[in-house]
């Protein structure tokens, strides 16, 4: 690739040759601007708001990600309702809508770039902390993500319910979840629908040397496979189906995006505060990319759907939190009510495995390209391998329900442009990226990221200052419930026996050791508390914060919003996102946080229509 970039003509053309080189470029360059046409996004109403202000509507969203994206759409289905949707970020990148590109949206200009607090008992070899993206642009985290489409188990919502959140049990919820989707696979499941808008199906299998050692090492190990882990069961070796539709990322942005008049959408632009009135939502402030402030101004409702960690900071920068936290910055409070508490997210130890070259030789970048512009298909349109995953239960061998999930992440000797992106996300200290990239130069390399699905340890997000342009502080607080580092260590207990069937000795995989002296000088390799240690090096988020503004009953002291979805003690205003799931689901969070997007729009349609039908007979 260098060698064409730098190579220069031996002799000069007589003109037809340059012609011809200069349409194959043009080619070129017009198929890759169609991957993503500048008409498949609604147009930014922006311009016209800063010319002619913004009209008076009957519902606000803040936030287009994978829920607000989808309230948006129900509602404006009504043409009756002027709904106007604000998002911080633009268009999602090219690189959004091409799988195999994943990694590279982090740390970029649609990624809201977080990082956690650093933490004596977490994330140790960060030193500048576990990194949080988030996604900052039409879709949010699903135009970023890993496109995995997994909702949980029917335990999850059901203890919702018995926790006093009527209407959230997972016979109630599961419609929902069939009502976004659009599935090519299980077209004849009782647990799936081809009906919806969002595009659902098989990853695909190109990295399927690595997939299908990992497989057969978990069937030698007793593991069953699974054909679809949203069904009846939950424990096994299972190639998750993806938000994807013929090579391209289907984020909800995309799969929900709406041209219909009655939205306008709004881009760019910061929402400051909501305005309330005598504890009731009657619209928002916000800022323009070119720094002007408008007042929008809602008839119905103010609905709030901008994630989990900036959900709780906007609420908060309104009035609507802890009263003690909200007085440090002298916020006037509106509502009393725990924001930012109750974070959890699904926290994860890295493990490195190193085994014998299964392809020889460097992929070439420019046919993978090639291959792709023409036809959407090759190791561009998938997401390496990260389908892959194995649900288990270290707790309860006779339990339907896991505790754990592994996630496998590969990379193919001298893959270095995957391999240097991913450390530059990660932030590992110097002298374990050095590890890590000089075993890719010799080996394949595959990744296990241990995940524990019910953590017991819960973090915070707090504000840093009342500025709505300083990041809010997030306290991940992982491991601080000692269990959590247990049951990792059991996690980290049954990958080693993949080290002793046949087909990892056939591969010759081999764990990476890493030189941290407090691990190695003080503990015996095979030893817990070795274990223990590691975890405390290399545990981090898979990029799932829920919780912050917490759904529960009344009397629920820690909860911020009703089954509804109404924050308490203020009139019309709502949050619709993962910030209100009570306890985490034990999965990937995106597809749970689509079900919310469409239950919620569901829950004002159902109220306005009675009011609405009220209004009508009086």
């Amino acid at each position: 690739m260098e060698a064409l970039l730098n190579s220069q003509c031996a002799a000069q053309s007589l003109g037809p040759a340059n012609q011809l080189f200069a349409m194959l470029i043009q080619t070129i360059m017009a198929a890759q601007c169609s991957i993503s046409p500048p008409d498949m996004w609604p147009k930014d109403y922006g311009p016209t708001a800063l010319a002619q202000g913004l009209e008076e509507y009957d519902f606000i969203i803040v936030g287009a990600g994978s829920a607000g994206s989808v309230v948006a759409n129900r509602l404006s289905e009504n043409p009756d309702w002027k709904i106007l949707l604000l998002e911080a970020g633009g268009d999602p990148p090219i690189e959004s809508e091409i799988p195999g590109l994943f990694l590279h949206i982090q740390q970029s200009a649609s990624d809201w770039n977080y990082h956690a607090e650093r933490s004596p008992r977490a994330s140790k070899a960060m030193p500048g902390g576990s990194f949080w993206p988030r996604g900052k642009m039409l879709g949010g985290c699903s135009a970023m993500n890993f496109m995995l489409y997994v909702r949980g188990n029917s335990r999850d919502y059901d203890d919702w319910a018995k926790q006093g959140c009527e209407g959230w049990s997972w016979e109630e919820v599961l419609p929902y979840f069939k009502k976004s989707e659009n599935n090519v696979d299980f077209k004849d499941s009782p647990f799936h629908s081809s009906k919806g808008l969002l595009g659902v199906e098989r990853m695909g299998d190109f990295d399927s040397p690595f997939v299908n050692m990992i497989i057969s090492a978990a069937q030698e190990l007793g593991y069953p496979k699974l054909d679809d882990v949203n069904g009846e069961n939950y424990l096994g070796i299972v190639e998750l189906q993806g938000t994807i539709r013929n090579g391209a990322r289907q984020s909800v942005g995309k799969a929900f995006s709406s041209h219909r008049p009655n939205l306008h959408v709004v881009k760019n632009t910061l929402v400051t505060k909501i305005v309330l009135e005598a504890a009731s939502a009657k619209g928002v402030e916000l800022r323009l990319q070119n720094g002007a402030s408008l007042v929008a101004r809602a008839k119905k409702e103010v609905v709030i759907s901008a994630g989990s960690v900036n959900t709780p900071q906007l609420l908060m920068l309104s009035g609507i939190g802890p009263r003690n936290h909200l007085d440090r910055f002298g916020i006037p409070t509106v509502a009393d009510l725990p924001v930012g508490q109750n974070l959890q997210d699904h926290v994860i130890v890295a493990y490195f495995l190193k085994l014998k070259p299964q392809i020889q030789g460097e992929s070439d970048v420019v046919d993978q390209y090639k291959q792709y512009l023409q036809t959407r298909s090759g190791f561009l349109s998938r997401n390496g391998g990260t389908h892959l995953t194995l649900f288990l239960n270290t707790e309860q061998e006779d339990s339907k329900f896991p505790n754990l999930q592994f996630h496998y992440l590969f990379f193919r000797k001298n893959d270095n442009n995957r391999v240097l992106q991913f450390l530059k996300l990660m932030s590992y200290e110097n002298k374990i990226n050095q590890t890590i990239y000089e075993a890719s130069t010799r080996n394949d390399i595959v990744i296990v990221w241990i995940t524990l699905l019910k953590p017991q340890s819960v973090g915070q997000i707090q504000l840093k200052s009342a500025s709505p342009h300083d990041k809010v502080r997030i306290d991940a607080g992982y491991l601080t419930d000692a269990d959590d580092a247990r049951q990792l260590v059991d996690g980290l207990r049954r990958q080693r026996d993949f080290l002793q069937t046949k087909t990892f000795k056939k591969h010759e995989a081999v764990p990476i050791r890493f030189d941290i002296p407090e691990c190695n000088s003080n503990y015996r390799l095979d030893s817990d508390e070795y274990l223990k240690c590691y975890i405390s090096y290399f545990s981090t988020t898979i990029y799932h914060p829920v919780g912050t503004a917490k759904m529960g009953p009344i009397g629920d002291k820690q909860s911020v919003v009703d089954p509804q979805l109404k924050v308490r003690g203020v009139d019309s205003l709502r949050v619709i996102d993962a910030s209100i799931m009570p306890t985490i689901v034990s999965g990937n969070t995106n597809a749970p946080t689509i079900m919310i997007g469409e239950k919620g729009a569901d829950l004002i349609k159902s109220d306005w229509h009675m009011i609405d039908q009220l209004n009508v007979e009086l």
